[in-house]
């Protein structure tokens, strides 16, 4: 049996939190995020020079963007992430799409998600032996600085934009858009600083979202989030809110990713995930990350064991990481908390 979705109470406290537990224990003591969506695309000929970046494909070609999370699930990957991390109703309808086929073109990143997830069972269900694995689809929501594609998801600075009303405004339809569509989990990536966490807060509960989210913030010194903000005042808004069902670290170089969790664990007792980039650079302004500044796939499973050691449940990669990234991932996990 593949475990999908658990049933979770809006109203219960931590109900959240434990639905990502039980998932967790099913997983054998933890859970594989994939890894690069955008790499990966690429790699199968995507041209994403554009501002909808990966969620292009969501119009071009929706094929490739299943193949990707079809291969991420072959390579071990509990949970596959959909392509709508930049996909915004504002960015949609600046391509000249109405309302309506905005809203349906974030469906369908939810859509495509879940089509890979049957196939994959489809192809492996006359297996002798049951599979007792889940596979569970994550619905991202990228910031505010996703959407402008000007790096400044990188830098948290969003000027006159960075007021509490103005992001809830910017996310909410798209919030409800994307919880409607009926994935297992919410993942809000790439959190740039504290405001923009405290107004997902308020969002998750004046939408009465029941769907189980996480909140991910990116770090590039070890200490802070990236606009400087700290990581310890930005992780204790994550775990205010009994929606919230895991906080971590993404996009940010594994070298890091040691300290952060100490830190993150200093403030709440909910599951900790971490899905690192490459450890590359990127260049905001050639909108490019520049090679040769990140570590291998073999010095980045390295660090696997150490952050469970450090007490992450949920791991995986992030930008310029790939389906060999995971399997090395998945591999080294089985060996260090072997499943039941």
């Amino acid at each position: 049996m593949v475990v999908k979705s658990g049933g979770v109470g809006a109203a219960e406290e931590g109900a959240a939190g434990a639905a990502v537990r039980r998932w967790v224990e099913a997983g054998g003591g933890r859970l594989v995020l994939d890894g690069g969506l955008a790499t990966e695309l690429e790699a199968h000929g995507a041209d994403l020079n554009d501002p909808l970046w990966s969620a292009k494909c969501i119009l071009s070609s929706p094929h490739l963007i299943r193949k990707v999370h079809l291969d991420y699930i072959e390579a071990g990957a509990n949970i596959i992430i959909t392509a709508s991390y930049q996909a915004t109703i504002q960015g949609f309808e600046a391509k000249g799409f109405s309302k309506e086929q905005s809203e349906n073109l974030l469906t369908k990143s939810v859509e495509i998600a879940h089509e890979a997830r049957e196939m994959f069972l489809k192809q492996h269900s006359d297996q002798s032996t049951p599979m007792h694995r889940p596979i569970l689809v994550a619905a991202s929501i990228g910031s505010y600085g996703a959407y402008l594609a000007d790096g400044s998801e990188y830098s948290g600075d969003y000027g006159e934009a960075g007021t509490l009303e103005f992001l809830k405004d910017f996310h909410r339809r798209r919030l409800q858009v994307l919880a409607e569509a009926r994935p297992d989990l919410i993942a809000f990536e790439t959190i740039p600083n504290k405001l923009e966490a405290q107004a997902y807060v308020e969002l998750l509960e004046e939408c009465n979202i029941s769907i189980p989210s996480w909140f991910s913030f990116n770090s590039k010194d070890g200490v802070h989030v990236v606009s400087g903000d700290s990581l310890i005042e930005c992780a204790k808004v994550a775990n205010s809110c009994a929606k919230v069902g895991a906080v971590g670290i993404n996009c940010t170089p594994p070298r890091f990713i040691h300290s952060l969790i100490l830190t993150i664990r200093k403030v709440t007792d909910k599951p900790i995930l971490i899905y690192p980039n490459s450890g590359e650079r990127y260049d905001a302004e050639k909108k490019e990350w520049v090679e040769s500044t990140g570590v291998s796939d073999g010095d980045f499973v390295s660090y696997v064991s150490e952050w469970c050691k450090d007490g992450a449940a949920l791991i995986g990669g992030c930008c310029r990481t790939t389906p060999n990234t995971i399997r090395a991932i998945t591999r080294t996990l089985n060996q260090f908390c072997p499943a039941p």
